[in-house]
């Protein structure tokens, strides 16, 4: 009864709203035959009229609504249910232009409410039954990413850290002939650290049992909070901040670090340049601060600059959870990021956020969001 899949024309329409249409056409057809059938009633009150009217028209569109509800046990008692309830205050309505028959107006209003009231009451079980289902079942996913969080972060992520401690220091201890091969330990084992904590502020996000409120947050202080975390864990990288970081509020809430620190980490350990060297700039533009976030690695082809920021697409052959995570996080704040190509060769990633005392964010497609020169 749910249409499959979406085609923008007449049959797609008239496939996912017949069983609300058969109604509509149903109900003009009831009251064309009672008018003509039935002689006409001189007697009308005013205030019956549109109460009864009024009541008729709400149904008529609960029963667009409903028809809407993709699970069968659900839409059948409801839509059963509303579509009698409707044809008890259709004829309630027409009553007040027509004398109907006393074995018609008790079977059409008083037997459709006795059944309609049957349906509904059926129908309302069925979706306070199915909620409980589906919050219980949410609240079993919950439970097992908290699981899956701590595993990563008291496990995984602690025992991969001991690792890459005594990989450094052999590292230093050994010459040449083991330097490469311990680095690559080393940089593997930062990879595995790095994906422990975006699974660790992921999985925070998904079981946030309510939203968090947007407030305030200080935007220069936090970028450079993780830059320097970003040169203390690459040595080897170069990571350089272009002019002065506007010294703005911005809309946020506490995982806005969150958004620098996987738009850094994935500048630096997706870049096959010899010195990693990553950018950044920050501008104010009208109610907007944008800061860019440059690389010199591969860069990005076109055709997956989209893309790259879903779950199901990794960037540059990572896990994908991190851009997917700044995405998230920054449409919750009302913001927006692209990837464009940047002067440096790279990639060039441009977060747009809202300046705290600014009002409505503008809209996005028009604003001229380009890597910085």
């Amino acid at each position: 009864m749910r249409p499959l899949r979406f085609r923008s024309d007449w049959r797609t329409l008239a496939f996912t709203y017949w069983p609300a249409g058969a109604v509509l056409g149903g109900s003009l057809l009831y009251v064309l035959v009672q008018l003509l059938v039935w002689p006409g009633d001189t007697t009308y009150a005013i205030p019956d009229i549109v109460g009864e009217g009024t009541v008729v028209l709400a149904l008529l569109a609960a029963v667009f609504v409903v028809q809407r509800v993709p699970v069968r046990r659900l839409y059948r008692p409801l839509m059963g249910g509303l579509t009698v309830f409707y044809l008890f205050a259709l004829t309630d309505f027409l009553d007040e232009f027509v004398q109907l028959p006393a074995v018609f107006a008790l079977l059409f209003e008083n037997g459709a409410e006795a059944v309609g009231t049957v349906l509904l009451v059926v129908g309302i079980y069925r979706w306070t039954a199915a909620r409980q289902e589906r919050e219980h079942e949410l609240q079993s996913r919950s439970d097992q990413l908290e699981v899956l969080n701590r595993l990563l972060r008291n496990d995984i992520r602690n025992d991969t850290m001991v690792i890459r401690g005594w990989a450094s220091v052999l590292q230093r201890e050994t010459g040449p002939d083991a330097d490469e091969r311990l680095g690559r330990i080393v940089s593997v084992a930062n990879g595995i650290i790095d994906l422990t904590e975006t699974t660790e502020e992921f999985t925070d996000v998904l079981t946030t049992a309510e939203t968090v409120d947007l407030e305030r947050r200080s935007l220069a202080p936090t970028i450079e909070g993780e830059v320097e975390k970003l040169r203390a864990r690459y040595e080897d990288a170069r990571v350089d901040v272009d002019g002065t970081l506007p010294q703005v509020d911005v809309v946020a809430h506490s995982m806005l670090p969150a958004v620098f620190r996987n738009l850094l980490t994935n500048a630096v350990e997706h870049n096959d340049a010899p010195t990693p060297t990553v950018r950044i700039s920050a501008e104010r533009v009208d109610d907007t601060v944008r800061v860019h976030v440059a690389d010199n690695g591969p860069g990005i082809p076109d055709e997956r600059k989209d893309a790259i920021f879903t779950r199901a697409e990794p960037a540059h052959g990572g896990s994908g959870f991190g851009l997917y995570l700044v995405k998230t996080l920054v449409a919750e704040f009302g913001g927006d990021v692209r990837v464009a190509d940047a002067d440096t060769g790279g990639a060039v990633f441009t977060v747009v956020l809202r300046v705290a005392s600014s009002g409505r964010l503008p809209d996005i497609d028009q604003m001229d969001v380009r890597s910085p020169r």
